[in-house]
């Protein structure tokens, strides 16, 4: 994908389209790469992790210069999907002062080979049979550790954890979804501080269900239900049905839990039949619509969302 002119606002910044090659995108000419941001914990940048259970995944970070004011992004792609579509996105968010972390979950992207405990010998994950063991594990230890790293990044005063939001796409809005549920599970313990941290959901082409594991299972759970939630689909792609459905759901919701208010809750659905990354990066109203949203219902204040040291 040739994307040269989205460069022109970023000339400053020198490391900006090596992220962005990374991800699969065409750089610039070299008299766009004058200048260069000095800090190095400020660039954007590839990261690697290893989870418990052996498996090398990669991400692509797009720190914010905000510090504790910033509002980090977890991306989570679609089902044989990766990071690289989302480039746009990500700059888009960056540039609005978010912090922005685009997962490549086990399987996907260059996050391909895992080591396997018996033989301890690396292996190459076989996305053609993942099921549902695989799904789960995406949630219990893929997401887990990019949620580490933006602690790490916490800590060091770089970004606000306690205001986590999440853009899931396709398959991944069951992943946030069913993520939401389980970090909003973890109770502090005294003034330690152990989850509670997803404070507004954006579900791009949502799917219904992937390898047994349904986003309908969630529905239930009011603290994520009483959640920012934002919808966005093609009205006339394969998902438009299922979105439509979805929000209907996540409206009334909010509507008995608000007194007949349906705040929080926003649906995007525009006429077309693309959907996942194609209606992120082809559809001019999508990027600006989420990042509207994500700057509108997560807020950072001394008494909302408070920056906190996490242990």
């Amino acid at each position: 994908m040739v994307v040269g002119l989205m460069f022109a606002r970023w000339n400053s910044f020198r490391w900006l389209p090596l992220v962005v090659l990374a991800m699969g995108l065409v750089t610039p000419d070299a008299n766009a790469q004058r200048g260069r941001n000095t800090d190095e914990a400020l660039k954007p940048r590839p990261v690697a992790f290893k989870t418990k259970d052996g498996a090398n995944l990669n991400a692509y970070y797009f720190p914010s210069e905000l510090g504790k004011e910033a509002v980090p992004v977890l991306i989570l792609h679609e089902w044989k999907g990766q990071a690289g579509p989302y480039a746009r996105l990500c700059i888009a968010l960056r540039d609005a002062g978010f912090a922005v972390l685009a997962l490549e979950y086990r399987g996907h992207g260059k996050s391909r080979t895992y080591v396997d405990p018996r033989t301890r010998q690396e292996k190459d994950f076989n996305l053609a049979t993942m099921g549902k063991r695989d799904f789960e594990a995406i949630m219990s230890s893929d997401i887990e550790e990019a949620k580490k790293f933006l602690k790490k990044e916490n800590n060091e005063g770089r970004v606000n954890l306690n205001a986590l939001s999440i853009v899931g796409v396709g398959e991944g809005c069951i992943l946030a979804m069913h993520w939401a549920s389980r970090d909003w599970r973890f109770p502090s313990v005294g003034r330690r501080k152990q989850g509670q941290d997803v404070k507004a959901l954006v579900l791009v082409s949502p799917e219904k269900n992937h390898a047994g594991v349904a986003i309908d299972a969630v529905l239930r759970d009011t603290n994520v239900l009483s959640l920012p939630i934002m919808i966005v689909a093609g009205s006339a792609s394969p998902q438009g049905g299922e979105a439509s459905r979805l929000g209907k759901r996540v409206e009334t919701a909010k509507r008995k839990a608000n007194r007949g208010s349906g705040a929080g809750f926003v649906s995007k659905m525009p006429s077309t039949n693309l959907s996942g990354a194609a209606l992120v990066s082809e559809v001019s109203e999508t990027i600006p619509s989420i990042v509207s949203f994500l700057k509108e219902n997560v807020e950072i204040s001394d008494s909302v969302n408070p920056w906190i040291e996490r242990m």
